[in-house]
């Protein structure tokens, strides 16, 4: 990105100002010096390559051109905040908090400083209370991830074999962070295949809402598996491994994890988490996350882990599916180790059968 060497204006400006605006909204990393004047010889600091910077001539007047640019969108921001500051004396409505919160993305998604947090510094270190931020994850969350995730649901028939489809609102990542290994306790790609010790304990969850979240939000969290082998009807049934309800998140505190089930866990967990342990030959099981909304907390008595019928759950409590994840699994050299930590016994060795076939004419 462009730097340009500060003028009086722009030194003084809305953008500069932080009595009223949040310091999180200045750049993150105190050594970049985003506004400040380029130096000939080297180029922005973006260019990396020696050759490059090497032949690198700045454009004519692009410091006046930049800095008289920014100084426009400063005072169309000023003009936001002007507003804001009228409507904040006004009675504080569902409509009213709403269309601050479009003025306050408004006054910011065009300031330079935002934008770079937003595009060099990972989801986890923006101040999710800020609209601006919320929306620019949103519009990166809906550039690939959503078509990812959708894509993954629909082509391994998680929608419709578990609940008939989905609308998502929210972000969900899950990470297993008990793994040693970066390339198993990052953040899981959905439709990623992971070997069992990979998933023996709890994942950590993350819900993202991208919408103002006044006060705590309540949320039920299923994962189920929807290819538990059912022998007597010779085909398959939901088991369901793990269950979460009345679980208490916002815009910042959105995180489902070690710390949070330590302090919480016994209140929040109808289902105690049991990992996927898929049996020697058998096909890939599927871990299916689904991620409710509640409309208000729920009693939820004792709910047995097989032939557990998703839907019926769902409709009985009256949750709002909105968002939702996936990974699956097979067999592997770490299914045993797991099943005996869990006290699963043996698990089944499953073999093709042959039968004899009438002759048909």
């Amino acid at each position: 990105m462009t730097s340009f060497r500060r003028s009086q204006s722009t030194a003084s400006g809305i953008w500069s100002d932080f009595s009223k605006r949040s310091p999180s909204l200045a750049v993150l990393n105190p050594d970049i010096k985003l506004l400040h004047e380029i130096n000939p010889k080297e180029g922005p600091a973006s260019i990396e390559n020696l050759e490059r910077k090497l032949a690198y001539h700045s454009p004519v007047d692009i410091d006046d051109t930049f800095a008289l640019a920014y100084e426009f969108l400063q005072k169309e921001s000023l003009a936001k905040y002007n507003e804001i500051e009228t409507l904040k004396a006004q009675e504080q409505t569902k409509d009213v908090k709403e269309r601050i919160d479009e003025l306050l993305v408004e006054a910011e998604k065009f300031n330079p400083e935002v934008l770079y947090n937003a595009e060099h510094f990972g989801s986890h270190n923006l101040d999710k209370s800020q609209p601006v931020y919320r929306q620019l994850l949103k519009e990166k969350w809906q550039a690939l991830d959503l078509m990812v995730l959708m894509q993954r649901l629909e082509q391994l028939a998680v929608i419709p074999d578990t609940l008939p489809t989905l609308v998502p609102e929210v972000d969900v990542k899950v990470k297993f962070p008990h793994n040693t290994k970066s390339e198993f306790s990052s953040w899981v790609t959905p439709g990623e295949i992971l070997p069992a010790f990979a998933v023996a304990k709890p994942p950590t969850i993350l819900i993202q809402e991208f919408d103002r979240v006044d006060k705590d939000q309540l949320y039920t969290v299923l994962i189920v598996n929807p290819d538990t082998p059912d022998l007597p009807s010779n085909s398959f049934s939901t088991s369901l491994q793990y269950g979460l309800a009345n679980v208490p998140l916002n815009n910042v505190n959105n995180t489902i994890d070690t710390k949070l089930l330590l302090k919480y866990g016994d209140s929040y967990t109808f289902k105690e988490y049991s990992p996927l342990v898929p049996e020697k030959n058998a096909q890939n099981q599927r871990a299916c996350l689904w991620v409710f909304r509640q409309s208000s907390p729920l009693e939820i008595t004792e709910v047995g882990e097989e032939m557990f019928d998703i839907r019926d759950f769902a409709e009985k409590h009256s949750l709002n599916p909105v968002g939702a994840h996936v990974w699956r699994q097979h067999f592997d050299r770490s299914v045993n180790e797991v099943r005996t930590e869990y006290g699963m016994g043996k698990g089944r060795v499953f073999h093709r059968v042959r039968e004899v076939q009438p002759v048909t004419k």
